[in-house]
Formats: structure tokens, sequence, C-alpha cells
């Protein structure tokens, strides 16, 4: 969830949030003989609210509002939909958000040393041919030009800075996240075979002269050769290559659950594939922020400022002659309300469309959604790691999670009083539903000695540094 396909959750792809919000509490932890006090908590949104859905534990409808576009949803499928109905003139519409802020899974928080990420915390460089979204990021200044090619030119403080990435692999750090710190060279063989058929993946292109893995989807070639990959799981598909390296697999595994949340033995070949070879960039680069993908949520919200409502759960929708019925829940009002609208734009994932829309037919087992961890942590202290220093990106091989990033990289300060990381793991396993149960049933005990038992890999001491943790819990990431 580190990251997010058009705003990468994957690390990069969050889809919809149902989390919880507990209140702050001190929690006591035992370190080398002394006992400290460290600040835990969960945060986020109330996942009970979300999952009145299932109860359908609402009070009656006791008003009825009108609007010419209803959309529901806050994250950034969301507010680009708010965006695009500005900018073509329209202002008739409202948009509802089960949260008491915007951005889904790609909001932010701040603490006292700096702003951090609660979910996506990059964008890929855009192709060529995305123009929406080219457009976007010119109107932002994110894009500030052309180079002597005609390429885009980004503001360069919002490129990750170097050093980008490292691996700890075989109890050392190593530059990037590819594996090669001791990697017999049968290995690196068939690490290098599998990228150069992951280049040829990336030019190849349909009858139809357009790309057959490209972003955004629609853009793509409607060619149909390559459907039967959709048919195998990547892993069917690595085997039947002749591609088994283990750290290359590792290596793979970690970056499906990156990206979609599920590892390679359930996200499709296709999908897989995709992950590689749809980015046509030349410049091996993402944007980031220290909120991650916060910083674009801020940049579209004026686009629905004063045409919002948080804390707006909607449950029922039902089509009518005339207009559109959209039954919601104003849970800080405590009372239900039924809004009729032309049309009806809906930034929700499936698993959610299908309790608004019970008599639509959607076959939600071909929807894979894992819960998430995301932690952010202050420490007191970081130590200078021999050979590679603390990058933006630092991965663990065969970790438990996805690693953490350095929200501070893009800081322009030189110097922090406090060291602030956020850490990731997708939850994946062979019954996601009992992972989802287990998030939420677990207790805060549980999930800090998770997550510092994964880091203890690369830092025995990290429980020494620790000041505070917030878990942000995402049930559907």
């Amino acid at each position: 969830m580190k990251s997010g396909a058009n705003t990468k959750p994957g690390r990069r792809r969050f889809l919809k949030n149902f989390l919880t919000l507990i209140a702050a509490s001190p929690y006591w932890v035992a370190c080398k003989n002394t006992v400290r006090r460290i600040a835990m908590r969960f945060s986020g949104a109330p996942y009970t609210l979300g999952h009145r859905l299932l109860t359908q534990d609402f009070p009656p409808i006791s008003k009825e509002e009108r609007v010419k576009i209803l959309i529901i949803g806050g994250g950034i499928t969301g507010l680009s939909a708010c965006r695009t109905l500005v900018k073509n003139g329209e202002t008739d519409f409202l948009l509802l958000e089960m949260d008491q802020q915007m951005g889904g899974n790609s909001a932010s928080g701040e603490n006292a040393y700096t702003k951090h990420p609660l979910g996506a915390h990059y964008l890929p460089l855009p192709n060529e041919e995305d123009v929406a979204l080219m457009e976007f990021l010119r109107e932002e200044g994110i894009i500030i030009g052309v180079d002597k090619t005609g390429m885009p030119r980004f503001q360069e403080t919002y490129l990750a800075a170097a050093p980008q990435a490292r691996l700890y692999i075989r109890d050392r750090w190593q530059e990037g996240l590819i594996p090669n710190y001791g990697v017999p060279v049968e290995n690196q063989a068939q690490i290098h075979a599998f990228f150069e058929k992951m280049a040829a993946f990336k030019s190849l292109r349909g009858k139809d002269g357009k790309y057959i893995f490209d972003l955004p989807i629609r853009h793509a070639s409607r060619d149909t050769q390559l459907q039967y990959l959709d048919q195998l799981t990547f892993a069917e598909w690595l085997k039947q290559e002749g591609f088994q390296a283990p750290e290359l697999l590792e290596h793979l595994n970690y970056s499906c659950l990156d990206d979609f949340g599920i590892g390679i033995e359930r996200v499709s070949a296709w999908a897989g594939i995709h992950y590689f070879a749809a980015r046509k960039s030349e410049q091996d680069n993402v944007l980031t922020w220290p909120e991650g993908n916060g910083f674009l949520v801020k940049r579209l919200e004026k686009y629905a400022q004063n045409r919002n409502r948080q804390q707006h759960l909607a449950y029922s929708i039902q089509l009518e002659p005339e207009s559109v019925a959209v039954k919601v829940f104003d849970a800080a009002r405590n009372e239900s309300v039924l809004f009729r609208a032309e049309k009806v734009i809906l930034a929700t994932p499936q698993f959610i469309n299908q309790r608004l829309m019970p008599w639509r037919e959607l076959d939600l087992a071909a929807f894979h959604y894992a819960p998430w961890l995301v932690a952010t942590l202050v420490l007191n202290q970081f130590p200078a790691s021999s050979g590679m220093p603390l990058s933006w990106d630092n991965v663990l091989f065969k970790g438990r999670g996805l690693g953490y990033i350095n929200t501070q990289h893009q800081s322009v300060a030189q110097q922090n009083s406090r060291f602030v990381i956020t850490y990731y793991c997708a939850l994946d396993g062979p019954d996601l539903v009992a992972q989802r149960r287990e998030l939420y049933q677990k207790d805060l005990a549980h999930w800090q000695k998770f997550i510092l038992d994964d880091l203890r890999m690369a830092h025995p001491e990290i429980e020494s540094w620790l000041e505070s943790m917030d878990i942000q819990r995402w049930g559907h990431g």
C-alpha cells in the first residue's frame, strides 16, 4: 500500500477504507531493565460506521434533499470527479464522504515533526499519453516545463531524492530493491532475463497500434492476444516461463503486495506483468511528498469546497423513473437523509457497491481486498547504516511487511530532532476475511509487537529508540 497506480495504499492501489478511531492511550514497555512510556494509539476512520452497511440499522428518513449530481466517496477518484465537473462548468453537485477528512486511502496526518502519509505515498511518473493527469500536474506546478527532448520537467523537490531505495538482505543493506547481494550467478541470470521480458512487454503493441499494457488502462489496446494471462495466476505463469529463482520470486511477491495488497499466488499474470510493463517513463523515479499522496488530496480539495459533506454514509441506491434515490446516514446528526439526484457518481470499491445496489449482479469472488497496517513511528535516534544510508524507501528481504519510508526524506531541513518513519504491511493470506477479523480484534500490544519484531530484522535496537506509534488499520486496502 505504499503506492498507487494512478494514485497509488500500492503502498500503491488502496481502494476504499473502513477503519477505526480509538482514543490515544499511553503504553508501557520494558526495555533493558527499564520501563519507558510510549504513546500508542489506533487511528483512522470509524470502521464501525462502515460496517453498518451490513446490518442496515439506520434511523428512518427524516428529510429529503435534491442535487443534480451526487458523488459518493471522497478519495482521489471522487475529488477528481469534482475537478472534472468544475472544469466543465458544472457546480450543482455534492460530494459525500464517510470519514471526517477527505482523501480515502491517500489521506495524511501530521505530528510535531513532520507531515506523514496514512496510506498511498507516491505517484509514478505519468505516461506521455495520460493527458488528463499531465494537465493536472501542470496546473499544480508539479510539471514546470519540458526538456530539450520535449519530455516533461518535474519540480525537482517533488521527485524522490537520492538515495531512493535500499534492500536489507543477508544481514546488510544494498542499493536498490532488486536483490543482488549474495545472489548466485544463475539466479542473477534469471532476474536479468525476467526484466528483459518485461521490457519486451512494455513495448508490445496490439493490432490497433496501441500498447497492450498502458496507463490509464482505457488507453490500452483492445487486442485480445494476451487475454489468457488473466486466467493464470502470476505464480503459475512464472513457473511456466521457468522463472523460479527464490530472490526473483520474493521480489515479485513484494511488488504485487506493494501495489495490489495480494501476492503472486493470487494476482493474475496479466496484472503482474502490467505492474512492470505499463509505465513507460524513461526516468527511473517517482513523485512523492512528506505527506505522501495527501499532497495531491489538498490540491484537489478546492474543487469540492462548500460542496462536500463528511461523516455521511450512503447506504442504499434505487433507480427511479426521473431520478436516483440515495439514502444517506448523517453520523454527526444521527439522522437519515434521502437525496434525489439526476446522476450519481460512485467513487467506491465493488464490495461497497454491492451493498449500495444489491439488485445489481456483481461477482465479488473476482475481487480480493487485503487488510493493511500502516504505522507511523517517531524515533529519538536512527543509526547510520554501514554501506548504505537511510533511504526514502527501505525494504526488508523476506520481511513480514513491506518495509518503511523515511517521511522526512523530502524535507529541506538539514537536521531533525526526531526521526519519523512509516511502516507498511499488507496482511495477505489464504483467508482474507480471517485476516481482516484479526486486524480489528487484536489489541495495540499485539500489533506493536508484530511491527517491532519485523523491523528488528534490520534494527535490533529499534524498541529502545521508539517514542510513539500510531497504527492505521485499513480493512480493505
